[in-house]
């Protein structure tokens, strides 16, 4: 059961205009419903991606194949088509998405001399109600992340590229730098790498135990015993994995500093600096895939061979976890900048994906919901035929697409988008558009 180590998502982001792949311009005075329009397009097929891809892992979640059982060849295939290119990389385009969204937001108040700070913890503090609702509720827990680890990004705001860069390899090496760390002060006293490394077990298997029995909880029938219990694990998971920045902050740091690179906002002039990317994603998940550990499986040392030196060969046979598979993402990211660039014609062929990516927290919110109340023992406690996995996911996605369509006909934002808008500028925004249009223009 896999309910309290789910992949969340970052919402919708407002971004400023830019000369490619922006919503359809419009002549003299600007209204309401225009000037609220005006967004990076792009952003919004991104975020489209990233919804469907990680729809495509959720559904899996409920596969039909029991617990603990051998999974047939159908499932085997679902499973493994998943790990190689869904699993981490949709999560991956969701953070990097949130930092480009920051760069955006601050750069628009710095340019109308609007206050930023304020404004900007208001918009985390309410993710962070979102994002305990989605935890607690539904054992989906990175929103919560994301408004914890947005907080750091204001004190980096004003980094110069170069600094950023060096801080994002600093941050994706983190869990590395911070065990080899930890190894070379044990290894100062007899036997305290021995004792580090027990208390390594202990805690590891306190946490496998509390994940169990938020599992116990889920398989109970009962919606409020899974909530306490998730709820109760909270703590502890961000204990566990959330508060070192090797997660959320380096993908908000990748994106930051993609946006100031300006690949977002002018790909037709950086071709060469996107193809590069791709590549790189594309090479860097193959090593990872493929390759690691250099040199082949690695034997974890007996507690008293351990020392600071053998702590980090180990971690530089398996790159000190800056060669990862999710950075697939890269490749992603890519093409879509690619053909963004190439036609403005792409914006209108990819606007299936804007429509949804434009109300994206509404839209993952209704989708957990959904599975919540559809496949867990406490709703109808439905299973889906492996073969299934995909085209569930894409019908879903399907009538996402006619409900955002529909709905950005009328109003301005997204329900639950509108709400988060109101929530940041501390104030009632408008919510209908002046006048209902029949299709809400996306791109020119």
């Amino acid at each position: 059961m896999l309910s309290t180590l789910r992949p969340g998502i970052n919402g919708e982001l407002p971004v400023t205009p830019a000369p490619i792949a922006r919503s359809a311009p419009s002549h003299g005075e600007r209204s309401g419903d225009e000037a609220a329009n005006e967004r990076l397009i792009v952003l919004d097929i991104l975020r489209g991606l990233a919804l469907v891809g990680m729809f495509m892992v959720h559904f899996n979640y409920y596969e039909a194949t029991p617990l603990g059982a051998e999974p047939g060849r159908a499932a085997a295939f679902v499973e493994q088509v998943l790990h190689l290119f869904f699993d981490e990389r949709f999560y991956g385009i969701f953070g990097m998405l949130f930092g480009v969204g920051f760069a955006i937001q601050l750069e628009r108040s710095e340019s109308r001399s609007r206050p930023f700070v304020a404004r900007y913890l208001r918009r985390l503090a309410a993710l962070a109600v979102f994002g305990f609702i989605a935890e607690g509720v539904f054992g989906f827990n990175v929103l919560f992340g994301y408004a914890v680890w947005g907080v750091p990004l204001l004190f980096v705001r004003r980094w110069p590229v170069k600094a950023l860069v060096v801080l994002l390899v600093l941050c994706a090496s983190s869990r590395s730098i911070y065990s080899i760390t930890r190894v070379a002060f044990a290894s100062a006293s007899p036997g305290g790498v021995a004792q580090f490394s027990e208390q390594q077990r202990a805690d590891f298997m306190a946490f496998r135990a509390a994940r169990d029995s938020v599992d116990a909880a889920a398989r109970s029938g009962s919606w409020r015993t899974v909530v306490s219990a998730r709820v109760a694990f909270m703590p502890r998971f961000h204990r566990q994995f959330g508060w070192l920045p090797n997660g959320s902050f380096t993908l908000f740091l990748l994106g930051l500093i993609a946006y100031r690179l300006g690949l977002f906002t002018r790909p037709e002039r950086y071709r060469r600096r996107i193809v590069a990317l791709g590549i790189a994603g594309l090479g860097l998940w193959a090593v990872s895939r493929y390759v690691l550990p250099f040199g082949g499986p690695i034997q974890p040392p007996a507690p008293a061979d351990q020392n600071v030196f053998t702590a980090i060969a180990s971690f530089a046979r398996v790159g000190f976890q800056l060669i990862r598979e999710q950075w697939l993402a890269f490749t992603y990211i890519a093409v879509i900048l690619l053909l963004v660039a190439n036609s403005s014609a792409w914006s209108r062929r990819l606007s299936f994906l804007a429509w949804p990516g434009r109300l994206a927290l509404t839209n993952y919110l209704m989708h957990i919901v959904l599975l919540e109340v559809f496949f867990t023992p406490h709703g109808l406690g439905l299973k889906i035929p492996a073969l299934l996995v995909f085209p569930a996911a894409i019908a879903v996605f399907t009538a996402q697409i006619a409900f955002s369509r529909w709905w950005l006909s009328r109003y301005r934002y997204g329900p639950l988008e509108w709400i988060w808008r109101c929530a940041t500028n501390w104030s009632v925004e408008p919510l209908r558009r002046d006048t209902p249009v029949i299709a809400m223009p996306l791109a020119s």
